[in-house]
């Protein structure tokens, strides 16, 4: 069973890097811890589906929030794209039969945000661009504490 999450990292992150639970680099999450019987590559293929359209994103820090489970992030406004590419990641993503951990993370509960581990953050009014997306491996070798970068592709 793969379990992971598709994240857009706002400075690259080289594939295969590996990271502790909790410590990835800022990103903004396109799609919450879910799992799935598909492969990694069907997962590939339908997250490269779901951004096909999507040149990039673009959006402006806002307000600091704490998601569910305690995840301190900072909100993103004018965020509209990052919106619908996670509605479409829901819809590629479902004939393969995902479950996400956390349903209020998902559809009208998604807020686009920028996690903020340690110390790291983005400002409020801050411009964030995003041209990355990446799936994570959250449990690498069945190891749920670890993170790893398993597969990367541009927004073009």
């Amino acid at each position: 069973m793969l379990r992971f999450a598709v994240v857009s990292f706002l400075e690259p992150v080289a594939l295969d890097s590996e990271f502790a639970a909790g410590e990835l680099p800022l990103h903004v999450t396109l799609l919450s811890l879910a799992t799935t019987d598909a492969d990694l590559g069907q997962v590939a293929e339908a997250v490269e589906t779901a951004v096909a359209a999507f040149p990039g994103f673009a959006a402006r820090g806002g307000d600091d929030d704490e998601l569910s489970g305690g995840v301190e992030v900072t909100l993103l406004e004018n965020a509209a794209e990052i919106v619908d590419a996670h509605r479409a990641l829901i819809v590629e993503l479902r004939d393969l039969g995902v479950r996400v951990d956390d349903p209020s993370r998902v559809g009208r509960g998604f807020r686009p945000a920028v996690s903020r581990p340690q110390e790291e953050r983005i400002e409020r009014g801050e411009h964030v661009e995003l041209r990355a997306i990446a799936i994570i491996d959250c449990a690498p070798e069945g190891n749920r504490d670890r993170r790893r970068v398993v597969d990367q592709m541009p927004l073009v």
